[in-house]
This record gives structure tokens, C-alpha cells and sequence, in this order.
């Protein structure tokens, strides 16, 4: 994608950027959804004393 000035873009091309934009945050904010959520996971498993079998 050509780098210009916002302003000299036309609505077409801001919604485009927008929508790359967009895309890219969305797979961020996924990617690091589930990396927290693994963390979580480690951390919730360490706070539990371990199973034992009587």
C-alpha cells in the first residue's frame, strides 16, 4: 500500500486502511487474549496444591 498524506486520500482508500488496520489489531489482540489466558493457566495450576491419591 502507497504511503501518502491522510489528507490527500480518498474515502476509498482511508476505509481500506482502516480495514487493514483494523484486521491487524484484531489478530494482536487475539494473539495476546490467548497468551494471557495460557499464563493464567500456569499461574492457577501453581496456586493448587498437588492431587494426591489416598
Amino acid at each position: 500500500m502507497e504511503r501518502k498524506p491522510f489528507e490527500s486520500m480518498s474515502v476509498e482508500e482511508l476505509w481500506r486502511l482502516h480495514t487493514v488496520v483494523n484486521d491487524i489489531l484484531a489478530a494482536r489482540l487475539v494473539a495476546k487474549k490467548e497468551e494471557l489466558e495460557r499464563r493464567l493457566g500456569l499461574l492457577n495450576r501453581e496456586d493448587k496444591p498437588p492431587h494426591r491419591h489416598a
